[in-house]
């Protein structure tokens, strides 16, 4: 908890100051950050450039940053977390101060030395003020990329996969539920998140009471999936969604990216645990 508590520490400092290697620092080595509107960040390389470029803004100052956590399990040598985000800042010297708030879900690693860093994050951990002309381009390099994981265990991830598909093509509220922990956590870009299953079940009975709204497609592309120590594994993966909301309407077309947290149940099955997610 102390060490967990420090990197908070840090990205306070680093997000105020705007010290581009401190905000660097929080992330390993092999990181992977997802955030509104800008492109998928692999890497510590790809966050220093994004922080760099952040940084780089003229006359943007961080009057105030406070980081909120709402829910934090500590794993063997892993821990997720997930919370919300408010803060203001100044786009030049005396102007009006501007409002943000967001949400963010973080799996933090424990280094060697005892010291937390961020591997996965959507949302945070750092300042998002928003980045003008950065097209959304997903990275190929980690297409289908599998880390660790028994025969077993991907075969039951698989199942979940298909679950998610056939769910949402019939827009099931059963099915889309069925999969998800009891505490499950679905986190958007603007809070609250959706805590516990029932909420998520009864978003979709209300979701479903429009008999007209159909899902044409649904397309989930996987670009990682990496199994953790103590029966946790986490993916992220861009989506395309469309649909219509009237017989004979216009489709509307989506795309999107996910950051996924999956469990190991005591029988060998695995549930979704948190899920957060934006819009491109």
């Amino acid at each position: 908890m102390a060490g967990i508590e420090k990197l908070h520490t840090q990205e306070i400092a680093a997000t105020l100051s705007r010290d581009t290697v401190a905000l660097t620092d929080l992330w390993t080595d092999d990181a992977v950050r997802l955030i509104q509107g800008r492109p998928t960040e692999v890497g510590k390389k790809a966050i220093r450039e994004s922080n760099e470029r952040w940084s780089a803004l003229p006359g943007v100052k961080v009057l105030s940053y406070v980081p909120e956590t709402k829910d934090l399990a500590i794993l063997d040598g892993w821990a997720v977390e997930w919370g919300y985000i408010t803060g203001s800042y100044v786009e030049s010297p005396g102007g009006e101060a501007k409002q943000i708030s967001g949400t963010r879900l973080m799996v933090l690693k424990k280094m060697p030395d005892g010291s937390w860093k961020c591997f996965r994050g959507m949302g945070g951990p750092t300042f998002t003020a928003p980045l003008g002309g950065q097209a959304v381009q997903v990275p190929a390099a980690s297409a289908g990329r599998t880390t660790g994981g028994s025969a077993a265990d991907l075969a039951a991830i698989e199942k979940l996969r298909q679950l998610d598909i056939s769910a949402t093509v019939s827009l099931d509220p059963v099915a889309l539920t069925a999969a998800i922990t009891d505490d499950f956590v679905r986190i958007g870009p603007v809070p609250p998140a959706e805590v516990g299953k029932q909420e998520i079940f009864a978003f979709y009975q209300r979701l479903t009471a429009n008999k007209d709204l159909k899902v044409l497609s649904y397309v989930p592309e996987y670009k990682e999936l990496i199994f953790l120590d103590g029966g946790w594994a986490v993916e992220w993966r861009p989506y395309t969604v469309s649909f219509i909301t009237s017989p004979g309407g216009a489709p509307v077309h989506l795309s999107g990216r996910v950051l996924i947290v999956y469990k190991k149940m005591p029988d060998g099955s695995w549930n979704v645990f948190r899920v957060a997610g934006i819009t491109d």
